[in-house]
């Protein structure tokens, strides 16, 4: 049987993948009471991609608009910093994929999730040949200051796929596709298409 767990929900314009770095600018109480109580019992969120409603709950019927995908990432909080405006800033990083099982709203507006982990998404041998072309583009185009500099994994197919999903000009939607799959295959050979049009 798959065990499940409890975390809170962070849904986000955008898609955060397994070892992505996510910066955040935190305002709203119920996240500022999410960032304390993953930081004093070191807790990881869910983040999760909208796919309607808006990340700030501007009104109560927001509450009832609200809705997004039920496959998402686990994020850890790495860093924390109080900017200049008093506004908290946090750096989450990227983990496990998840889905949910189940999801609920808190009295305060936080989102809670049932979810199950997944297994890390593989990179079948049958297109195993096109990834080390992959890994050299994205060596190429990551600057210096990337954070991902610090720690790369170019010989890791699904982190090479990944970084470059992050870089690449590819809608959301389509990270989000991208992110359900427990295969790269397909993946693999669109990045190489597009590697190939922009060479």
């Amino acid at each position: 049987m798959t065990e499940t767990q409890t975390v809170p929900l962070f849904p986000l314009h955008t898609v955060l993948f397994p070892d992505g770095f996510l910066p955040l600018r935190i305002f709203e109480t119920r996240y500022i009471d999410m960032v304390r109580q993953s930081l004093r019992e070191s807790r990881p969120f869910g983040v999760v991609l909208l796919k309607q409603g808006g990340e700030v709950l501007q009104c109560e019927t927001d509450r009832d608009t609200t809705e997004f995908n039920v496959l998402g990432t686990l994020a850890h909080i790495v860093d924390t910093d109080l900017a200049a405006d008093g506004m908290l800033q946090i750096e989450a990083r990227g983990d496990r994929r998840f889905r949910i099982e189940r999801s609920w709203m808190e009295r305060d507006g936080l989102m809670m999730g049932e979810i199950t982990l997944l297994d890390k998404a593989t990179v079948p041998e049958r297109v195993a040949d096109l990834v080390p072309r992959l890994s050299a583009f994205l060596e190429r185009i990551m600057s210096d200051r990337d954070p991902h500099r610090a720690n790369p994994r170019f010989d890791d197919p699904s982190w090479v796929i990944y970084r470059l999903l992050e870089r690449l000009p590819i809608k959301l939607e389509d990270r989000q596709r991208v992110l359900t799959v427990d295969q790269l295959d397909l993946t693999v050979r669109h990045l190489s298409a597009m590697i190939s049009a922009l060479e």
